[in-house]
Formats: structure tokens, sequence, C-alpha cells
């Protein structure tokens, strides 16, 4: 078994030089992490891989990275996937920095929509999947990192399906209502490209139970706790919140070249006491919300000028780009604003590093400083506090630190504060700087013990144990499953059937089968691809063609009606045959219709985002909008409530895909499928669709027919495929089937 880390960099810097390259280790969060962990774990034999791989961008644009480049890479275990310019542009800077970044941390305004940065998105890690699976074999674990390659678990499930995934985010993941603002086929592609792994994690519950959320709301799957039901796969999803390797920082104060750099800082601060921050140049990070506080707290509180100093350093990030280098310019203006107004000959208020500084510099700083002010507006983790409080072998320091960041949810004992509270900010400072030393040691030793025990190496370990408990669960459920995927060898099976034949019937749900979910019902409207696909099969002759919905007949009159289709309506309630009109089934009863709706209505009015839908022989309750534990509570409650309602009435409460329906009796698409079957007397039949109303057609239907559920679950059916994209897949090759034996 192989483990393979995947991530948009590798973890090296490739340089070229004199007409060389040169190969140097990242100093970068992921890279660091991964080195502790693969030195712990004895390169992962200790956990049983037999090598570990690492794929991702080598840094060099492909026109000029060249074989050698690569075949040095892969020597030590690296794997290189070629990007162009334009790739980085419209992947990395487009759709990732300018899309994904701002959106997950909830800076809605600097976030960018461009189709053009999505399809680069969705070429690029289709590329990543390419390499992957060109060397990754049946239970090889593959760990997918960050919002860079939300995709590419889905991708390598359909390249390689018996992989162990797990997938973490090292970003905030947002509540469902700032995600929608995403246009709903990218965000139902990167919910479902996530959810193709065996583990999905994040760092602290919010990003979790945000997630979850989300996934409820916008594909409508079962979510229990910890636990997305994507059919009949249980994906599970957990809190890892990821740590530092303690020992290195703890002891970094032993090291002659930090003990060097930190006696130079305290000779030239001598006397003052030191507030110290470091940040990539990021709108995220809070840098002049910190300033502004530093300058009130010198106004407000003027004994302490010429006893302190704030220490700020913001490194660099995306030179060139318009916005940041408008961050920068606004940063420098303030800060020599304030050590004009405020600075003396032999004191400057702030002192202000605008560059990468070396790493002893960094531990040194981290070791004299006495206060750490890290107050980010929103940080996914934020290992700088964490960092900062394991360097204090001497017990003193306090640390400041945003509510907004994730480590705040594990640094309890750090003064903690809202980055747009500046008041807060100033009190906060104020009290570090006079904390008694007692205090600051308590809050230290007990943070620090945290830290320690939740270091990199537990955190690695954690997540790929974790992955590997929830690909055995995986397995098993698949080896108990009674339909079998409909993919390679089965479905040219079935298309070998269906050329054969000559008189085909398909039976086709819509919502979920032919279309996706979408959050209200009106949205639900058949792409130009699809109308073209349903035309085509049932232009193809001896080939009948039914869509049987629970849809009113005027929506499938008016989006679909100009093509040669049967319709069944409404669960079986109406039936239209190609070039005829509507007729109804069997005579109904909908007497009860008014009472129903009035209790649906009673219930809207008590769960925002649900909605009632009334058909001429039905009435629908809708949830897909609600909050997922509100509408699971109110649609049991709805259900309870209707049961005593229609006690002896003729219509029946059903429970769908985030619906509760009130039917007439006797009315489902069994019988209707039974009907048309009977009626057109096929010798071949497939029937297709997503939900507990379509097992009715399942088992209705001969045995020798070909039935699909759409999405894995308990099912009649003897085949299913992942999704409505896949189904539509085999559609087309049914087509294609049938035109070779014209």
């Amino acid at each position: 078994m192989r483990l393979f880390i995947v991530s948009n960099r590798l973890p090296v810097t490739v340089v070229r030089r004199d007409g060389g390259v040169e190969i140097r280790e990242s100093v970068g969060g992921l890279a660091t992490a991964m080195k502790s962990f693969l030195e712990a774990t004895d390169g992962g034999r200790g956990l049983g891989f037999g090598e570990v791989l690492w794929v991702g961008w080598s840094g060099l644009r492909a026109e000029v990275e060249g074989e050698e480049v690569r075949a040095r890479l892969r020597e030590r275990g690296l794997l290189a996937v070629p990007l162009s310019e334009e790739d980085v542009s419209l992947f990395y800077e487009g759709f990732c920095n300018s899309t994904l970044w701002p959106l997950f941390h909830s800076f809605t305004v600097y976030t960018v929509f461009d189709r053009r940065f999505w399809e680069a998105y969705v070429r690029v890690q289709q590329r990543f999947a390419e390499t992957v699976a060109s060397l990754a074999e049946p239970g090889d674990l593959v760990w997918v990192h960050d919002y860079h390659l939300m995709l590419l678990p889905a991708m390598l499930r359909e390249a390689v399906p018996d992989l162990a995934v797990g997938f973490f985010l090292h970003i905030p993941f947002p509540p469902p209502e700032i995600l929608q603002l995403m246009p709903p086929q990218w965000r139902t592609s990167i919910l479902e490209g996530v959810l193709a792994s065996d583990l999905v994690g994040f760092h602290i519950h919010e990003y979790v139970n945000n997630f979850l959320r989300s996934v409820a709301k916008f594909l409508g799957y079962r979510v229990e706790v910890g636990v997305v039901h994507v059919g009949r796969r249980r994906v599970r999803v957990g809190a890892f919140p990821i740590g530092i390797n303690f020992e290195m920082f703890h002891n970094s104060a032993l090291s002659p070249d930090v003990q060097t750099a930190a006696e130079e800082l305290r000779q030239r601060l001598r006397g003052l006491k030191i507030v110290f921050s470091i940040d990539r140049l990021d709108y995220t990070k809070g840098v002049i919300n910190r300033v502004r506080a530093w300058e009130r707290f010198l106004r407000e509180h003027p004994e302490w000028r010429r006893r302190a100093t704030f220490v700020l350093v913001v490194v660099p990030s995306r030179t060139g780009v318009p916005q940041y280098d408008a961050m920068k310019r606004e940063i420098e203006r303030e800060v020599g604003r304030i050590n004009g107004e405020l600075g003396e000959v032999d004191w400057v208020p702030i002192i202000y590093i605008s560059r990468f500084i070396p790493t002893p510099t960094l531990h040194a700083l981290y070791n004299v400083a006495d206060v750490a002010l890290i107050t980010p507006l929103r940080d996914g983790m934020n290992l700088v506090s964490k960092e900062y409080v394991a360097s204090r072998r001497d017990c003193r320091g306090v640390l400041i630190l945003s509510e907004t960041a994730g480590a705040a949810h594990e640094l309890v004992e750090a003064l903690i504060v809202n980055p747009n509270d500046e008041s807060a900010m100033v009190e906060a400072i104020a009290r570090a700087l006079s904390m008694e030393p007692e205090e600051q040691c308590r809050r230290l030793r007990a943070m620090q013990e945290r830290i320690r025990q939740n270091d990199v190496v537990k955190w690695a370990v954690d997540f790929i144990k974790a992955t590997v408990e929830a690909y055995g669960e995986a397995r098993e459920a698949a080896a108990s499953a009674t339909a079998a995927l409909l993919d390679g060898e089965a479905a040219a099976q079935v298309a070998e059937a269906f050329r054969r034949a000559g008189k085909r019937l398909l039976i086709l749900d819509y919502d979920g089968t032919l279309v996706p979910h979408y959050p209200y019902a009106y949205q639900a409207v058949p792409d130009g691809a699809l109308l073209s696909l349903l035309k085509d099969l049932a232009s193809l002759p001896g080939t009948a063609v039914a869509v049987v919905s629970g849809r009113p007949r005027e929506f499938l009159e008016a989006w679909l009606g100009a093509l040669p289709l049967y319709f069944v309506a409404e669960h079986g309630a109406f039936v239209k045959e190609p070039g005829g009109g509507w007729r109804q089934f069997y005579p109904i009863d909908t007497g009860w219709k008014t009472a129903v709706k009035r209790v649906m209505e009673e219930y809207t009015l008590r769960t925002p985002g649900s909605y009632v839908e009334e058909k001429e022989t039905a009435v629908v309750w809708h949830y897909r909008n609600v909050e997922p534990e509100v509408g699971e509570q109110a649609a049991q409650r709805l259900v309870e409530a209707l049961s005593g309602l229609l006690q002896g009435a003729p219509a029946i409460v059903v429970r769908g895909s985030k619906v509760v329906e009130v039917r007439p009796a006797g009315v489902n698409k069994g019988a209707a499928a039974k009907w048309l079957i009977e009626q057109l007397r096929p010798d071949f039949v497939l029937v297709a669709g997503d939900d507990a109303t379509d097992e009715d057609m399942f088992r209705e239907v001969p045995g020798e027919a070909y039935t699909v559920k759409v999405g894995r679950g308990d099912t009649a059916a003897r085949f299913y495929v992942p999704t409505y994209k896949r189904l539509r897949e085999l559609l087309h090759s049914l087509r294609k089937a049938a035109a070779t034996s014209a």
C-alpha cells in the first residue's frame, strides 16, 4: 500500500540558475507538517506504507519545466503536474485565489465568478487526476489537500474506484448562505467532488457544521452526526485541528543562531515591551485593524509611549495584483503617519518590516516578544499563534488571539478578541502588557500542554487512520450492496442489448435522474443537451421514451411537450401519449386536499425556507432550503399530523427527497410503468430513478428489465450509477449503440 499526498504545490522550490536546476525544500506550512509526520513514522513505514509519493505543481511553468526536472523530482518521490502559464493564471490566481479564497473566508465583495476560471479549475484537476491514476492501484491511500483540489476526489474515484481517499480543507468552509452565492453547477460539483472521499476533514466543528448544512441544503443527502449518506456510501466528516512540531519550537531558544538573534533584538529594543505580529499580506489578516488599534492604545494609554513598541512583519504576497498593492500602500501610509505623529527621536511606535524574515529571526521574535497580537479577520487555523505559545520556554508572554481564527477553539486561555472591536483590542493590549507573571505562566502552561498533546504528527496519524477506517466501512457497504455499479463491461452489455432489441422502452424519472436536485422546483428546467438527447432517443426506430415524474402535467408540457415522448405526471395520476392529449389514469377523489394544504401552510409559517406546492391530485411540502435538523424534525411532525388527519381518507403520505407529499391512494409510478409495458410490449426495458417513489417502478417491472438507481442507496434496482451525469452518459451510449445497427 502506498500513500499519495496531493497538494497544489510540491514541498520543494525549483529554481533554474546558470543553466542548471536547484531544488530546495520549502518552508510552507503543509510541507513542514508533512516532513514532521514522515520523520516520525519512518517515511510512512510505521503506518504500513511501502512508499510515499507527493503529487503537485513544481512551481515552474510547463514550458520551461522539462523532462529533466520531472525526472529529478521523481527520484525524490515527487510527481510534478505540468501547468502552463495560462493554467497558473486562470486556475491558481483565478478560481482558487479570486473565487474560492475570498468566498470561503466570507469576503464576498472580493469574490469573482468567471466562467474561464471555472473551466481552468476543472481542467487542471483532471490533469492532477491523470497523474495520480497513472500510478495508483486499488487499496492505495490518497490524501488530497485544500481548496485548490476540491473536484479531485470525484475524478480519482471514477478513474480508480477502489482507492482510499481522504480530503482535508486547510481554510474555513463557509456557511451555506455564503456558498449559495456560487453558481449552482459549480457549487454542486465542488460538494460532490469532496463527497467522493471516504473521509472529509476540517480544522474545527464550525466548518464541519457549515459543510454538512450545505450538503443537506444543496444536495439533499441525509446527514447524521459526522456522516453523509451519499446513496449507499457513508462519507465520514470530522474535525481534525492541525498542530505544529511542538518540540522544535519549544527548543528553538536553545539554538545558537536563535540565541544570537534574540540577544541582538534585546539589545536594540532594551527597556521596551515588545508586541509582535507576523502575517502574509492578505485582506483576511486584518493588518490595518491591528495598526489602528495600536495607535488608539498609545493615544488612550500615553504612559506606554517610549515603554512599548509594535514589531509588525508583513510578508509580501501576490505582488503586482492591484488589490494587494493598494493594501500594502495603505499599511505603509498608516504606519508612516503614526510614527510621524507619535514617534520620538529615540523611539518609534511601530517597527515595520515588509519582507520575508529568516527562520532564526522569526524564532527569536517568538522568544523575546512580550505579547503576540494575532488578530486575523478570518483564518482557518492560524499556526503562528501555536508557534508563539510553544516557543515560550521561560513561561512568559501573552497571546492576544482573534475569535475568528480556528486556533481560538483550542487556545482558550489566550486573550480572545473580535478584530473588528477596536475598543476590545485596546483593552486586551493594555491587559497583556500589565499581566502578572504568574497569570502569564498559568495561561501559557495550559495552552502548551494542549499543543504538545495534539501536535502535527498526531494530526496526520489520526487523519490517516480515520481515512483507513472509513475506507473499510465503505468496502463492507459495497460488498453488501444488492445493486451493481453500471459501468464498464456491464454498461457495454446493456448497450448491446439495446442495439439488438426490436422494440425498446426507456422509463425515466426526471428530478435527480435526468437533472440534479435544485433548491427550488422551478429551477429544474431541462438544458439543451438533455432535450437533444431525449429527442434523439425517441426518434430511434422502435424506441419509446417515457418521462414518469411527480411533476404536474403543466411543467412537463411546458418544458418537454415538444418532444415525441410518453409522459406520466403526478406519480401516475395523468398520462399522455406522443401526439395525444392528457388523460386521467383513473378516477381520483381529492376531497382531502383543502385540509392537507391548510396543515402544510401552518408548517410553512413555522419553518422558514419551506414552501407548499399544490398539484391537481396532490399537495407537496418542500423543505430542501430549511436548516437540515430543523427540516427533518418538522417533516417528521408533519407526517404524524397528516397521518392522523387522513385516517380513513383515500390518500397516503409519502416522504421523498426533502419533501412530504400527500397523494391519492393507489397512485404510484409502479402502476404507470406496468401500464406502459403492457401497452407497448417491448423486448428491452430500462427504468431509471433516484427517489423512494421510483422503487415502485423497480419492483413492478419484469425481472429481466434493466432497473437503474441514480445514487447509492438501498434499492430494488439491479444496477446503480453515482449521479445523473453518469445516467446521461449511459443514455448517450445507448444512442450510439443503436446508431451502429442502423
